[in-house]
């Protein structure tokens, strides 16, 4: 038989509150680990995030790129437009002057220079009466141009990638457009230490030869000037004034009369401008350089 005992039933109580304290004790001194990134997943990371700098650097460059072009192209067309501007102030000034019977001649002219064998028409002269111009106020001078009068535009012989107004303030010589020794006169007064150049532009796009790939011969500016005279020479030599042909000549406007006629001599030029400055002799053959077209005209009486 079964008989209960007060002790029993409180030792009973402390095993199971025991048995529970223990179970508690060890669940609560049992913690969880944190997992961590493995190898690969680093990896992975590392490798997104490169890709996105790389992409990042890439659009920034670009942008960069594109900002220094736009910014280029509108610097070259700022100094190409200043210097037509100052050629067309000094064209339409060009003066005139008429000796020993001849026939009234502008003072505008073209020479060449040599490179390769080719002739390059780069050198302009202008009779403007010198840097302020004004010559053309004193109408049909009957005495021929000094040096000091004359301004000439083209590329400075030390640096061809500088387009430059060359001035000759301490030389009085005369000289005659229709001379034969002109075009020598101007070669040599451009390499003169008497010329005295204003810098227009140093982004004159330079040319050279290629022979198996490699450069060869002298550099050339790439500047050309030319000039159409509205009626051309061989039409006024060939015509009597007065006369049914003198009358139907191409006077522009249409002004002419039995002795005289109106007479445009028109100055044409293309120069190629790179979009930014070019510091070194070696910059050639460039694939950026903008062209940029331009004329002048000078307008005055012809009576021969």
């Amino acid at each position: 038989m079964y008989h209960y005992h007060p002790d029993q039933r409180e030792n009973k109580t402390r095993r199971a509150s025991g048995r529970h304290s223990d179970c508690v004790c060890c669940c609560a001194g049992t913690t969880l680990r944190a997992r961590g990134f493995t190898l690969v997943e680093l990896l992975m990371a590392m490798s997104i995030s490169a890709i996105l700098v790389m992409a990042l650097a890439g659009i920034v460059t670009a942008t960069q790129s594109a900002w220094r072009h736009t910014q280029g192209i509108e610097d070259s067309q700022a100094e190409i437009n200043a210097s037509f501007d100052r050629m067309r102030m000094m064209i339409s000034q060009a003066g005139i002057y008429q000796v020993n019977g001849q026939a009234p001649e502008v003072g505008l002219a073209v020479v060449t220079r040599a490179w390769n064998y080719i002739d390059v028409p780069d050198i302009l002269v202008v009779w403007s009466g010198g840097r302020n111009g004004g010559i053309s106020q004193n109408g049909t001078l009957n005495r021929l141009p000094r040096m000091n009068e004359i301004l000439i535009y083209t590329s400075d012989p030390a640096d061809a990638h500088q387009f430059v107004e060359i001035a000759l303030p301490d030389s009085s010589a005369e000289i005659d457009f229709n001379s034969s020794a002109f075009d020598n006169t101007i070669r040599t007064a451009i390499q003169s230490s008497q010329a005295e150049k204003a810098l227009l532009s140093k982004r004159l796009k330079n040319s050279q030869y290629l022979l198996s790939g490699s450069p060869w011969g002298p550099t050339a500016s790439n500047l050309i000037f030319t000039i159409t005279r509205t009626p051309d020479d061989a039409s006024l030599q060939a015509t009597t004034p007065g006369t049914s042909a003198w009358m139907n000549l191409s006077w522009p406007q249409g002004t002419v009369s039995a002795t005289s006629g109106l007479r445009q001599v028109t100055v044409n030029y293309e120069i190629q401008f790179e979009t930014a400055e070019q510091n070194t002799l070696t910059d050639i053959n460039s694939e950026t350089a903008l062209p940029f077209f331009g004329s002048s005209s000078r307008l005055y009486a012809y009576t021969p």
